[in-house]
C-alpha cells in the first residue's frame, strides 16, 4: 500500500519502526552511532515543528513555518531527509533490512507533505530511491496510477537549478531515474493519458534515452502481454523514436 500524506501517519510508524531498531540496538554487541532515539527524537520534534505551522494554502503554510522555526521549509525538507537516511543506515547496520527500507520510505510522504506546503526539493536521491522502491512492491494499475500522481508531485517539486544541473551522462542521476521510473509506473498502470504524458517528458528531457527506453518497452509489451490499448501508445513511440532499428 502506499502511504499516506499525513504527518500522524508519519510519526506512528517512525514509532513502531523505532521501537524494533532500537531493541535491535539495545541487543547488539557492535557499536551502532548515532544511537536510534537520538534520530527518533530530532524526527519527533521536527514532525511536531510543521505540523504546529500547518495552513491552509501552500504560502501562509510556508510563512508560518518560517515564523515558528526560524528556518525555510526547504531547509526543513532536507533536514527531516537527512534524518530519515541516517536512521535507515542504522537499520541496515543493525540487520534490520526490512525496518531501514520502511523508514526510508517515508521520505515519500514527509516530502510531499512538504512540497504541498510551499517547500522546494533541492536534494530529490532519498526521495527517488524511495519512489523506486514502492514501485517495485505495487503489481495493480490503479496502485501504480496513484503512485505516478505522487512521481508527480516529486518532479514538480524539484528545484529549477537541480534540474538545469542534470547529466544525463550519469545514469544514477536522480533528475533521469525519476523520468524514467515515471514512465515504467506509467506503462504498468495502463493508462494512456499517464502514458502519454510520461514519454513526451522523456523524449523532450531525455532524447539520448528515449529510444532505448521505447526498444526496452516494446520488448516488455509482448514479454508481459499488455492490454492493447497500452501497446498502441508504446508502438507510436517506438516508431517514432526507433524507426529503423531492430529489436535484439
Amino acid at each position: 500500500m502506499l502511504p499516506k500524506i499525513d504527518l500522524s501517519d508519519i510519526a506512528d510508524e517512525l514509532t513502531r519502526l523505532g521501537d524494533e531498531i532500537q531493541r535491535a540496538f539495545d541487543e547488539s554487541e557492535q557499536t551502532v552511532e548515532p544511537a536510534p532515539q537520538v534520530l527518533l527524537s530530532g524526527l519527533e520534534q521536527l514532525l511536531d515543528r510543521v505540523r504546529a505551522s500547518d495552513s491552509e494554502s501552500p504560502g501562509a503554510s510556508a510563512q508560518a513555518i518560517r515564523a515558528a522555526t526560524g528556518a525555510e521549509p526547504d531547509a526543513l525538507l532536507d533536514h527531516g531527509l537527512g534524518l530519515l537516511r541516517q536512521l535507515g543506515d542504522v537499520a541496515r547496520r543493525l540487520n534490520q533490512e526490512s525496518q531501514a527500507q520502511a523508514v526510508e520510505v517515508l521520505a515519500v510522504p514527509f516530502a510531499c507533505w512538504m512540497l504541498r506546503r510551499g517547500g522546494e526539493l533541492q536534494h530529490p536521491e532519498e526521495v527517488v530511491n524511495a519512489l523506486a522502491t514502492l514501485a517495485n512492491r505495487l503489481r495493480q494499475p490503479e496502485e501504480l496510477a496513484e503512485l505516478y500522481g505522487l512521481m508527480d508531485e516529486i518532479a514538480e517539486g524539484i528545484g529549477a537549478d537541480r534540474i538545469q544541473g542534470m547529466d544525463p551522462t550519469d545514469p544514477t542521476d536522480p533528475w533521469l531515474v525519476l523520468l524514467i521510473n515515471r514512465g515504467i509506473v506509467a506503462t504498468r498502470s495502463h493508462q494512456p493519458a499517464l502514458m502519454e504524458a510520461a514519454f513526451k517528458t522523456i523524449g523532450e528531457q531525455l532524447p539520448d534515452h528515449a529510444p532505448y527506453f521505447f526498444r526496452e518497452g516494446m520488448g516488455q509489451m509482448a514479454a508481459l502481454d499488455y492490454p492493447p490499448h497500452v501497446r498502441e501508445v508504446m508502438q507510436r513511440y517506438f516508431d517514432q523514436w526507433c524507426s529503423g532499428q531492430r529489436l535484439h
